[in-house]
């Protein structure tokens, strides 16, 4: 009988607004959207959609519909970035680049060790 363990890795649905194929400088100047589904921090499955919608509450409504949980975004109304926040959606917003690049930089945390000086050492 399965059963679900720690070490099973969670699915995650992360949708980012397209122009070409960099982020769109603005939430909801596109309908057209890289849906990437994530299993831990690897990218299991991903599609270009256009989910239509006149204006940015519709693609909104959709991207919940759709089940994602996180949206990265050039800039969002505040009105906008409420309701999704308001329904579980994780808004990362001011985001500029190439759509699949941000979402490989998202999805793997990079941890930072500490720069100290060395003993004897100063910085100048």
């Amino acid at each position: 009988m399965p059963r679900n363990t720690s070490q099973e890795k969670v699915r995650r649905k992360i949708a980012v607004p397209l122009f070409k194929e960099r982020v769109v400088p603005y939430f909801g100047a596109s309908s057209k959207i890289l849906l990437v589904e994530l299993q831990g921090d690897t990218i299991a499955e991903e599609a270009t959609w256009d989910v239509g919608g006149e204006g940015a509450m519709e693609i909104a409504r959709r991207l919940v519909d759709l089940g994602v949980e996180k949206l990265i975004c050039g800039g969002i109304q505040n009105r906008y970035k409420n309701w999704l926040v308001g329904r579980g959606v994780t808004v990362v917003e001011n985001q500029r680049g190439p759509a699949r690049d941000l979402v490989q930089n998202l999805s793997h945390p990079i941890v930072r060790e500490e720069k100290r000086p060395v003993s004897g050492f100063s910085k100048k």
